[in-house]
C-alpha cells in the first residue's frame, strides 16, 4: 500500500450522511467559464446531452423576496442547477445541459461541487463552479472516482474517496492522491480508516470477512486493529460499512452487514460504535441508513431514525445517542405516527421532524395512486425540544412535508412540499413558497420512491454565512 505525504490538513464535516449506493465515475476534459455569469457551454462534450431548442426546460418558479437575507440556496430544477442569492435576490442558472445532482457548498460559500449526469451510457462526474457561474470545470483525475465527496470546513479543498483511493481536489490545480485505497479521513486529517476483505473461496463469496484498518495519512504501513480481526473471525460472514468518525476523531461508527446481504441492509442492520483503543465495539441500535436519517453533532452526539423494515410508514422513531457512553434517549412519536426526517437546530436545542400515519408492517405498497396520495397527505411538520419535550405540529406548513432544515439562527425552517421549497417561521405562521419544482417526479403525483422513501437532499444545498 502506498500513502502520499499530506501537507494540508483536511477535516470532514461533523454531520455524517451515508451514501450507500456507490457509482464509479469517469472524469472527461473540463469546460471553463467564459465570463461573469456564464453557465456550462452549449457545446457538446463526449457523452453530453446538449440542450434541445425544441425541448427547453421551463425556468423555475422563484419568489426571491421570500428568501431575503437567508444566504444562498442551490437547487436543482428539471435537472438544471440554479443559485438563489438571498442578499441580492438574483437567480442564476449554473448549468444548461445534462442533469445536476448533489450540490454542496464550500466552507465560504464561494464554490459549488456537484454531480453531473450526461447520458445513460456515460458515468456521472464531479464538477466545480463558482457561485457566479464562472470557472466551471470537471474534477480531473487519472482514473475513476466513486461519488463520495465532501468539502473541507476550512479550505477550498474537496475530499473525494473512490475506487482508486482518497484524493484531495483543490478548486484550481491538479488533484493529489492521498492514498491508494478508499476510506474516511479523520476530522484532524491525520488518520485514514478503511476496510479490506480477507481472502475467501471465490466459489462462496457469501463466506467472507471484513477487517478495519487505520493508518496515518502522512505515511507508514497500515495497522490492523487486532480486536477487530478476532471479532469478525468469530462472527464470520459479516461485512463492515463505515459510517464515519466521531466528530472528535476518537472513534468510528459502522454498520454490520450480516452475510453481505443487500436485503438485510434494506431492512435495517445494527449500528456499532468503536472508540479507538477499546477492545470491543458497542452496539448502539438498528436503522436503515437513509440519507438525512443519521447525523453527528457536537463532540459525541448522534441524532438518527431507528427501526427496521424498509417501508417508511412502520417502525420508525428518533433517538438521541451518546456514541461514547452509549446512552440512548428514545424520543416519543406523536400518537399513531412514525417520526422521520429529523433535523437539529444549529444550537442543538430543537428538533424539526416529519410525523406521518403509521400503517403497520402489513402494508408493503399501494395498489392505487390515491392510497399513496392519502398517506403522503398525513406527512406533517413538527418541532420539539432536543429532549423530546414540547412536541407540537406546525399545522400551517400544510400536508405532504419532506425533509425540514433549520435556518442558522433557528428562526425559520426550510422544507419540501408539493415538490417546492417552502420557508416557515419556527413558531408557525404562514409559510412562503421559495422555489421549484425540484424533482422529476412529485410524490403527490404518485411517485413511490424506495418503499415510500424519497430524498430531496440531492436537489438542495443551503449556505448560511
Amino acid at each position: 500500500m502506498r500513502f502520499n505525504t499530506r501537507k494540508l490538513i483536511l477535516a470532514v464535516a461533523s454531520s455524517v450522511i451515508i451514501l450507500i449506493v456507490v457509482v464509479s465515475l469517469i472524469y472527461p476534459a473540463g469546460l471553463s467559464g467564459t465570463g461573469p455569469g456564464t453557465a456550462l457551454s452549449n457545446q457538446a462534450v463526449p457523452g453530453s446531452l446538449a440542450p434541445s431548442s425544441n425541448a427547453a426546460p421551463s425556468p423555475p418558479d422563484v419568489k426571491a423576496s421570500a428568501f431575503k437575507g437567508q444566504g444562498r440556496l442551490a437547487f436543482v430544477c428539471q435537472g438544471l442547477l440554479y443559485v438563489l442569492d438571498g442578499q441580492t435576490g438574483e437567480v442564476r442558472q449554473l448549468t444548461d445541459a445534462g442533469r445536476a445532482s448533489q450540490p454542496a457548498w464550500s466552507h465560504d460559500g464561494e464554490w459549488l461541487a456537484f454531480m453531473r449526469f450526461t447520458g445513460p451510457q456515460t458515468p456521472p462526474a464531479i464538477w466545480l463552479v463558482r457561485r457566479d457561474g464562472t470557472q466551471v470545470h470537471h474534477v480531473q483525475a487519472p482514473t475513476a472516482f466513486d461519488r463520495q465527496f465532501s468539502w473541507s470546513p476550512t479550505d477550498d479543498l474537496l475530499d473525494v474517496s473512490g475506487q482508486n483511493g482518497v484524493w484531495l481536489v483543490p478548486v484550481t490545480g491538479e488533484p493529489r492522491q492521498l492514498s491508494d485505497v478508499p476510506g474516511l479521513v479523520a476530522p484532524d486529517g491525520k488518520t485514514l480508516a478503511y476496510i479490506t476483505t480477507l481472502s475467501y473461496d471465490r466459489n462462496h463469496p457469501e463466506h467472507r470477512n471484513d477487517v478495519l484498518y487505520t493508518v496515518a495519512v502522512d505515511g507508514g504501513r497500515p495497522r490492523p486493529r487486532p480486536e477487530w480481526t478476532r471479532r469478525l473471525a468469530a462472527l464470520r460472514d459479516n461485512g463492515i460499512i463505515l459510517v464515519g468518525w466521531w466528530p472528535d476523531g476518537k472513534g468510528l461508527l459502522y454498520w454490520l452487514d450480516p452475510d453481505y446481504s443487500a436485503s438485510a441492509m434494506a431492512d435495517g442492520v445494527d449500528l456499532y460504535s468503536l472508540r479507538l483503543g477499546d477492545t470491543e465495539p458497542r452496539l448502539l441500535t438498528s436503522g436503515l441508513g437513509r440519507p438525512g436519517w443519521l447525523s453527528m453533532f457536537s463532540r459525541s452526539s448522534l441524532l438518527m431514525v431507528k427501526g427496521r423494515l424498509r417501508i417508511v410508514w412502520a417502525d420508525k422513531s428518533r433517538a438521541m445517542i451518546n456514541v461514547e457512553s452509549v446512552s440512548i434517549r428514545d424520543l416519543q412519536n406523536p400518537a399513531g405516527c412514525v417520526a422521520i426526517d429529523p433535523s437539529l437546530s444549529a444550537d442543538g436545542t430543537r428538533i424539526a421532524f416529519v410525523a406521518a400515519r403509521d400503517l403497520g408492517d402489513n402494508v408493503w405498497g399501494f395498489n392505487k395512486t390515491e392510497d399513496l396520495t392519502a398517506w403522503v397527505a398525513t406527512r406533517a411538520l413538527w418541532v420539539e425540544n432536543a429532549d423530546g419535550s414540547g412536541a407540537r405540529p406546525l399545522a400551517s406548513a400544510g400536508q405532504g412535508v419532506y425533509q425540514p432544515l433549520w435556518s442558522k439562527d433557528g428562526n425559520r425552517i426550510l422544507y419540501v412540499k408539493d415538490n417546492f421549497l417552502w420557508l416557515i417561521g419556527a413558531g408557525g405562521g404562514e409559510p412562503e413558497k421559495i422555489c421549484g419544482p425540484l424533482a422529476y417526479e412529485d410524490p403527490i403525483a404518485g411517485a413511490f420512491g424506495y418503499y415510500g422513501f424519497i430524498s430531496y437532499q440531492d436537489e438542495v444545498a443551503w449556505f448560511q454565512p
